[in-house]
């Protein structure tokens, strides 16, 4: 990936243009950007951006000139242009409004993880007060999420993932820590449990079907975020269990984006980042964002912004 110079789009009828303070690497930006998409090559990417309203197009009425907003999945990227840019436009339909006290840093830093977590645990998981959840892929920025949110629903939160994370993930909220390649697996979850099945089992990306399916408990709920390796499904042991399969992909509504803020200003969320690049290094970006020793969103930011060490110290002490 490289840096070419492109004119300023402008906003059309419902349209907003809006200035780029930091742009999210996703899992699908990083699809789009091999290939692997149905769609194949689509660039610039750049899924979900946070910055400030510059112009508005005929007929926007809710948003005005320096509004701070957050632009997530389906808003931009393919087929529209995508958020690695100086400036991107995006249906004024599509903004959240970021608080004051909260950075662009760090809006960009939770808006996928967060509503992605929040939708797949609190709508389509259903999940309540006091449970016992367990997250696979944890190290995952959408599992660091989903960690955050069950400890704020009072949870007990077992944590699935490599053996680099484990301080980081309990110091996010997760009870226990269990090694993926741990022996016996299920039976270490379950000791994180107080040996009892999990009500929720959330399975980030897709992998451990069959371990997500022992550990679940009658008539709990296996939500799967991101779809991995193909595996056999012993609907046996669902049928068994009367429990739910779920798969959760739907973007979050605006009621529920304005919670995930409000929770991040008052700091009972907190933003996890792993690093944070220029455009111009877009590259090494997604490299670092692919790689498992990384924890945490690992952010674009335009180059301007992002002119020295220093200045790299002050983004990070802006979330």
């Amino acid at each position: 990936m490289r840096v070419v110079g492109v004119p300023v789009p402008r906003p059309g009828p419902d349209q907003v243009l809006v200035r780029v303070h930091a742009a999210t690497v996703s899992p699908v930006d990083m699809e789009i950007r091999s290939g692997l998409t149905p769609a194949g090559f689509r660039f610039p990417v750049g899924s979900d951006v946070a910055g400030d309203v510059v112009l508005v197009g005929a007929g926007v009425t809710e948003r005005s000139p320096g509004d701070r907003v957050l632009v997530l999945n389906g808003s931009v990227g393919s087929p529209r242009s995508g958020g690695y840019a100086d400036y991107v436009v995006v249906p004024a339909t599509d903004l959240h409004p970021i608080p004051d006290n909260v950075s662009f840093i760090s809006s960009a830093s939770v808006g996928r993880s967060f509503s992605t977590a929040w939708t797949a645990l609190l709508r389509d998981g259903r999940l309540g007060a006091n449970e016992r959840v367990v997250v696979i892929g944890a190290a995952d920025p959408v599992g660091v999420a989903a960690i955050q949110i069950g400890r704020w629903k009072g949870s007990q939160v077992v944590a699935v993932s490599n053996g680099r994370h484990a301080q980081r993930l309990q110091a996010v909220g997760a009870t226990r820590v269990v090694s993926q390649s741990a022996p016996d697996l299920p039976g270490h979850i379950r000791t994180g449990l107080g040996n009892e099945g999990a009500s929720v089992v959330v399975n980030v990306l897709g992998a451990a079907l069959a371990v997500s399916l022992e550990i679940l408990e009658a008539h709990g709920r296996l939500i799967f975020i991101r779809g991995g390796v193909p595996q056999a499904l012993d609907v046996r042991r669902l049928i068994e269990l009367q429990a739910q399969l779920i798969g959760s992909a739907a973007p979050i509504d605006a009621v529920d984006m304005h919670h995930i803020h409000k929770l991040l200003s008052d700091s009972t969320f907190l933003p996890v980042i792993d690093a944070i690049y220029p455009f111009s290094q877009a590259g090494r970006a997604h490299r670092r964002a692919a790689d498992e020793a990384n924890f945490g969103a690992v952010l674009l930011v335009p180059d301007h912004f992002y002119r020295s060490a220093d200045n790299l110290t002050n983004l990070f002490e802006e979330a």
